[in-house]
Parts: C-alpha cells; structure tokens; sequence
C-alpha cells in the first residue's frame, strides 16, 4: 500500500443517493461520487469520494467541483488514493486539474520576413472619389 495517483480525461462522472454503493460486491465502495477515465480497458475499476455532512465536506465539494470542469471541458484530471491489495474500486482523496498542453504554432512569421499580403481592390465608390479629388485639384490650379 502506498499513494498511487492516476491522471488522464474522464469518461465518466457519476453522482448517486447517499448508501447505494458502487461495484460488485466484492469489491464495493461505499461514495457517492464515481469517476473512470478515458481509455481504461472495461472493468479497470474506478474511484471515488464521499459527499458526507462532516469536517471533509467542504473539501469534498471542492473536488466535486474540480471533477465537473475536468469532465466538462476535457482537462486532465489528476487522483491520489490508497489502493487496498486485490481492489480495482478505491476511495480517492486528492484531485487537481491540468490543462492539455497547447499546441504551438510552427508557421509564424518573424518580424524580419513581412507576410504576404493580398493586392487590394478599388471599390467603385474609392475609384469616384479619387476622379473627384484629382478633377478638384485641376480646378484650383489652372490660371486664368
């Protein structure tokens, strides 16, 4: 025995009545809140926390919160728990999130090479205005 901890994107988020338990009975835990991940085999085994009136209550909600962004929004959801010997199901007791990395941009120009930029196109109104302003600019500068 010993702190093992998992990580990865949830596949499942699951909230129960105080009592009903989880698992077979062999390998039971008695929580009210149940996670399994992405890309575990069937049968894997899950983990889970209690949501009980008492002292761990409002850690155990915060957890439940952190559950429901990670479930939510793909991040990566990290467990600590006690694995008793011969248990698939555990209690965890630990849960933080992570962000999948971002990926980088590769193509990015420098400052030092412009990018490319496409020929503009005169409008039919920008092409009357400029025949309007040249035809102005004869006018004022012709003599008499």
């Amino acid at each position: 025995m010993g702190i093992e901890n998992v990580s990865g994107q949830l596949s499942l988020l699951r909230v129960h009545d105080r009592g009903t338990k989880f698992g077979p009975p062999t390998d039971q835990i008695d929580v009210e809140v149940v996670v399994q991940f992405a890309g575990q085999p069937p049968g894997a085994g899950a983990y889970g926390m209690q949501l009980r009136a008492d002292a761990n209550a409002p850690a155990r909600e915060g957890m439940l919160a952190l559950l429901r962004d990670g479930f939510n929004h793909g991040w990566i959801v990290n467990l600590d728990f006690d694995r008793p010997p011969g248990r698939k199901n555990v209690v965890l007791f630990r849960v933080w999130l992570t962000k999948p990395p971002r990926p980088t941009n590769l193509t990015q120009t420098s400052s030092a090479t412009p990018a490319k930029t496409q020929p503009r196109t005169k409008t039919r109104a920008a092409k009357k205005a400029k025949t309007a302003k040249k035809a102005a600019k004869k006018r004022t500068t012709r003599r008499p």
